[in-house]
């Protein structure tokens, strides 16, 4: 009994801290404009598109190669249909991207898919953490193995809601403002347009960056069954899905060809429904590329862009 009361109490110390830190951070979330002006908070915002564009519509769904890299009023006008950009980031994973659209799509829609080569399917729990904390009802969209993977993870997530808090404290952008005009900074909610599009980046000049090597030992089992899985729902819905391949840097591909050819091939046998194109069609040149091998510049966008709409309407979209 006294081993018992001693643990408890142990648990109670360790909880206090952790909620004296969240009830900080709801208030902070509530009152201070910087903490709502994060990359993340943007999930709100693509939920609110989602909820409120009348369908049909095209959804675009991937991590932040096509929040970066297209134009939705440019497809939007060349496919004469509303174009609804709701991707954000990789570290989300496929199953919390498919739970999203599973939220959001209507009959009529058409959604179009892509996965970069580094995203997993269960991605990070703290990324889909911090994007609850700004749309609840994602927290439904984070998906644990165990009560005690749970607990970590959300433990981790106050600990980290404590270094922002410092952190801007410290950093001074409690105040700082940031916004479109902002040459320094991309990655913050009000560099988004109204259809989705990140447009922070645009005015900025392009930063120099490496391309690392894709991991040989690539397994795309987990990312495909999310897709399908949602194929499935959508095709109920009256939903129509394709797949393509997300923009990649030249330079890239042809040192990480064998480990691309390998995931098209996972996608060619396994996917239930169309892909649309191949890896090469989404290759371009490195001056076309903003600040990773994924990320497209201002340039580089139109062409991407360019290359969807053609595939979208041999599909007679």
């Amino acid at each position: 009994m006294k081993l018992i009361k001693f643990f408890t109490r142990i648990i109670l110390i360790a909880l206090v801290p952790l909620i004296l830190i969240e009830g900080i951070r709801r208030l902070d979330l509530a009152f201070n404009p910087s903490a709502r002006n994060t990359y993340m908070a943007t999930i709100s915002d693509k939920m609110h598109l989602l909820d409120s564009v009348s369908s049909p519509r095209l959804i675009l769904m991937s991590g932040s190669s096509m929040s970066f890299g297209v134009d939705s009023d440019f497809l939007s006008n060349e496919l004469e249909i509303p174009v609804v950009n709701a991707s954000l980031h990789f570290k989300l994973g496929s199953r919390f991207m498919m739970d999203q659209l599973k939220a959001s799509v209507r009959k009529g829609d058409i959604v179009l898919i892509t996965l970069e080569y580094v995203i997993k399917s269960k991605g990070s729990n703290e990324e889909k953490l911090m994007a609850a904390d700004f749309y609840p009802p994602a927290k439904n969209w984070v998906h644990f193995t165990s009560f005690f993977e749970e607990v970590g993870a959300y433990t981790v997530h106050r600990l980290t809601d404590f270094k922002l808090l410092m952190g801007e404290i410290w950093s001074g952008t409690r105040t700082r403002p940031i916004s479109i005009e902002d040459t320094t900074s991309v990655f913050f909610r009000k560099c988004f347009a109204k259809n989705g599009d990140l447009l922070g980046h645009l005015n900025n000049p392009n930063p120099k960056f490496d391309v690392p090597e894709i991991s040989k030992d690539v397994e795309f089992s987990g990312q495909i069954k999310d897709l399908n899985d949602f194929e499935i729902f959508a095709k109920q819905k009256g939903v129509i899905v394709f797949f393509t391949f997300p923009s990649y840097v030249e330079s890239g591909f042809e040192k990480n060809m064998p480990v691309i050819k390998k995931i098209e091939q996972q996608y060619r046998n396994n996917l239930k429904f169309s892909i649309l194109g191949n890896p090469e069609n989404s290759v371009m040149d490195d001056s076309y590329f903003y600040d990773n091998p994924f990320h497209l510049n201002s340039q580089g966008r139109r062409i991407f862009s360019s290359r969807l709409i053609q595939l979208l309407e041999q599909e007679g979209i």
